[in-house]
């Protein structure tokens, strides 16, 4: 049975954070925001899945590569970021 666990693993952490992911993605958002908030998600993502690495969750180096960044993209997807007046999105402060 542990072994099925550890075999499924990083196909079940995978398919939830595709899915979340593509939730994510269907908001309207200026493209050049969402390129930048991806980009931050991937490199920490990628620095959390070398440290998961480091504390021996897996046996494969490689898994914890592939799915450090593709969570951290999946995080990133669902911040909303927020301008001047305090609202969430990348709307016009003068538009009301």
């Amino acid at each position: 049975m542990n072994e099925f666990i550890t075999a499924a693993l990083p196909w079940v952490l995978a398919g939830i954070a595709v899915a979340v992911l593509c939730v994510g993605m269907e908001r309207q958002e200026s493209e050049r925001a969402q390129d930048g908030r991806m980009a931050l998600g991937l490199a920490l993502g990628l620095l959390l899945g070398v440290m998961l690495n480091g504390c021996g969750l897996w046996e494969n180096h490689a898994v914890g590569l592939a799915l450090g960044p593709l969570w951290g993209m999946a995080l990133a997807s669902l911040h909303r970021s927020r301008n001047s007046s305090g609202r969430g999105g990348d709307q016009d402060p003068r538009e009301k």
